[in-house]
C-alpha cells in the first residue's frame, strides 16, 4: 500500500476539520503540523486556504460523477433529481458559511466548470424524464434546466446573505417539489 502524498495528507486534515466544524479557525501551520508536512509542502500545491476551498469545490464535480453513476441510474427519474439535489444541499450544508461566499462571489471563474457539470446532470436527468414521457412535452427541457439551476443557486447565494440562517434545505426542497408539479406528466410516478 503506498503512502498518501503531502498533498492527500493536507487535504484529509482539511476535510477532518471541514467536517468537525473548525475549518474557519484553522491556520496553514496548524494545518501542516496536524497532516505531518511543512508550509513549504502547502504551499506548493495551494497559494493560500482559500485555493484548499476551492480543490475541495472543484473535486465535488467528482463526487457528482461518482453520485450519477451509482446511485442515480437506479432510481425514478424525480426521485434521482430529489436524491441529487439533496447531495448539493448536503454539500453546502457541510461547507463554512465563510468559504461559501468567497466561492461564490471571488472565485467564480474557479467555478464555472464544476457549475456546469452541475447543469448537465440536472439536464441529464430531465432528458430522460422527456425520454420517458414523464415530462410535460409543453417545456423545454433547457429552460427546466435553467429553473432548477436559478433555484439551486438562488437559494445558496441567500443562504451565505443570510450568514447560514436559512432554511436551505426546506426551502430548496419545497420550490422543487413545486417545480416537479409544474413539469410532471400526471400519471408520473412523483
Amino acid at each position: 500500500m503506498r503512502k498518501p502524498s503531502n498533498k492527500e495528507k493536507i487535504l484529509a486534515q482539511a476535510q477532518l476539520r471541514l467536517d468537525a466544524g473548525t475549518f474557519d479557525e484553522m491556520t496553514v501551520r496548524e494545518l501542516c503540523q496536524a497532516a505531518g508536512v511543512s508550509i513549504g509542502s502547502f504551499y506548493h500545491y495551494f497559494q493560500s486556504i482559500d485555493d484548499l476551498i476551492i480543490e475541495f469545490y472543484l473535486s465535488n464535480a467528482q463526487r457528482v460523477e461518482t453520485l450519477r453513476q451509482n446511485q442515480l441510474q437506479n432510481l425514478a427519474v424525480w426521485d434521482a433529481l430529489r436524491t441529487y439535489l439533496e447531495f448539493q444541499i448536503q454539500g453546502t450544508l457541510n461547507t463554512p458559511v465563510k468559504r461559501l461566499k468567497y466561492i461564490y462571489t471571488y472565485n467564480i471563474n474557479h467555478t464555472r466548470l464544476p457549475l456546469e457539470r452541475q447543469r448537465a446532470v440536472i439536464r441529464e436527468l430531465l432528458e430522460k424524464a422527456q425520454a420517458q414521457g414523464q415530462m410535460k412535452m409543453e417545456f423545454e427541457c433547457e429552460a427546466i434546466v435553467n429553473h432548477f439551476f436559478i433555484l439551486v443557486i438562488g437559494n445558496m447565494i441567500r443562504y451565505c446573505i443570510e450568514d447560514g440562517h436559512y432554511d436551505l434545505r426546506g426551502n430548496l426542497s419545497c420550490q422543487v417539489e413545486h417545480l416537479i408539479q409544474l413539469i410532471a406528466v400526471s400519471d408520473a410516478s412523483l
